[in-house]
């Protein structure tokens, strides 16, 4: 009893400064939505004075009678006297609150508003047998937080102001050199984009910097929309062990550089590897796994139907993985938002309104997203694909921190290569390639690579492909 008596007493104070604190009201308002007060008359009011303050940039005060004269003076007379009442009361409390009191605990308002507002949801969910929905309910009111007054980076103080050296240092390598080398890597708070053509290497691309995250001792979420979780498990396993499905011999390509790493010939080699169809490998494989990610970060594989995820259902899996499964991703791998549920009458806005929900994920969550979107029909033969390229929206590339793009011509995959040209990176050197070397056929994305120049389009141009024996290559690049 004594708690719903102080829920009654917080909620009059926080509408009261809502309507009448110059110092409190913009904060309030932007911690509180009207819906959250239970009270009819609270939300009425409530949404005149957030109309009013969103309008004018001032709380609404004694213009708030003003505003409700159509209520007061209206013909429904016990309405009229019940918000005069409320009013009146307002008004007589406004000079005795603590108001740096009552914005303390406006995260408690908010948490338990809605609390009370996902059990209602979820009691109606189960009434009705939706099960789902009403665990969905739960998670989302667990997971909810109000955004708290932060005043930001003071820049005199230089323990805040610097603090970008620390955080210089939280880069998570590609595993590219070539790359990591020019800091086009994966940071937390941050959108990492791939654009390339259709079939072309994007699975394999998550697949690797998955692995490469991993090695680094970090929690790895990697969530497919395109394949099934077994076929991504595989994958993994295939770029860790450097396993193949049927064929023993794979080709590899070597790069021969100078002593400044520069690229001066191409050579070739077979190598001999274990396959899938290997007797008892699958009892081998289970003994590795045991024995190496023992101690290793954890990677969370998540299959969702082409075209069903939507940002709620994205947050409320996070929420219900921490929650129940206590694994917290420092990388979120995305397979890949263009397959996310999308209003098809709007697929362009759609789609550019996902991308910023994701990357708004990465920094409410603190984690690092990679994630990749096809190129358009004009890729597909492009001689090199750039940001121009990208299908449907655009915008995806203004919120992405960093943009590359994978090419491979027809000669190219022959010698077992590819390129990645960084289109765009915020605050890094941009508008340079990287050459690549790849074996698909073992699960390797990228073997070696190399600073892409003139010279090193000449080695291409006069190499021929090797022979590659009797057996061929079939692995997928898709």
């Amino acid at each position: 009893m004594k708690e719903e008596k102080l829920s009654g007493a917080l909620s009059e104070n926080i509408l009261t400064l809502l309507i009448f604190s110059d110092e409190y009201s913009t904060i309030i308002r932007h911690g509180i939505t009207p819906n959250l007060f239970e009270s009819a008359v609270y939300k009425e009011i409530a949404n005149h004075a957030v109309d009013f303050l969103d309008q004018f940039h001032t709380p609404i005060k004694e213009h708030l009678a003003d505003s409700l004269e159509g209520i007061l003076k209206g013909s429904d007379k016990r309405k009229a006297s019940s918000y005069t009442r409320i009013l009146d009361n307002l008004y007589l409390s406004k000079d005795a609150i603590n108001g740096e009191y009552t914005l303390s605990q406006l995260h408690k308002f908010v948490r338990q508003q809605q609390l009370k507002s996902a059990v209602v949801e979820a009691v109606e969910a189960i009434e009705d047998g939706r099960i789902d929905q009403a665990e969905l309910s739960l998670q989302r009111g667990l997971s909810n937080q109000v955004i708290s007054f932060e005043p930001g980076i003071l820049f005199s103080d230089p323990s805040q102001s610097l603090r970008f050296f620390e955080q210089e240092e939280d880069g998570i390598l590609t595993g590219v050199e070539d790359l990591d080398r020019h800091g086009i890597c994966l940071r937390p708070q941050e959108l990492f984009l791939m654009i390339a053509p259709a079939k072309k290497g994007k699975s394999w691309w998550l697949t690797h910097i998955g692995k490469t995250a991993l090695m680094q001792r970090k929690n790895v979420l990697h969530i497919t929309l395109e394949m099934s979780e077994a076929k991504v498990a595989q994958r993994y396993v295939q770029s860790f062990f450097s396993i193949t499905k049927r064929q023993a011999e794979v080709r590899t390509t070597i790069f021969k550089k100078n002593e400044s790493g520069s690229l001066v010939d191409l050579d070739f080699d077979t190598v001999t590897r274990p396959t899938f169809s290997d007797a008892k490998m699958r009892k081998t494989l289970a003994a590795r796994l045991a024995k190496e990610f023992k101690t290793k970060s954890p990677l969370m594989i998540k299959q969702f139907p082409t075209g069903q995820l939507t940002i709620s259902m994205l947050k409320a899996y996070l929420d219900g993985l921490e929650r129940f499964q206590k694994f917290v991703p420092d990388v979120i791998l995305l397979d890949y938002p263009d397959l996310m549920r999308v209003d098809s009458d709007n697929l362009r806005l759609d789609l550019g309104q996902i991308f910023k929900e994701v990357r708004g994920i990465a920094v409410e969550r603190n984690c690092a997203v990679g994630a990749v979107t096809q190129g358009n029909r004009q890729s597909a033969t492009a001689k090199t694909v750039t940001d121009s390229m990208v299908a449907e929206d655009y915008s995806k590339i203004a919120t992405a921190d960093n943009v590359i793009t994978y090419t491979q011509s027809k000669e190219e995959k022959a010698l077992g290569l590819a390129r990645l040209f960084v289109s765009n990176a915020r605050g890094d050197e941009d508008k340079f390639t990287v050459l690549i070397s790849q074996a698909y056929a073992m699960g390797q994305f990228c073997l070696d690579s190399t600073y892409m120049d003139g010279h090193a389009q000449d080695i291409i141009d006069t190499q021929s492909p090797p022979t590659r024996g009797k057996k061929k290559e079939t692995e997928d690049a898709a």
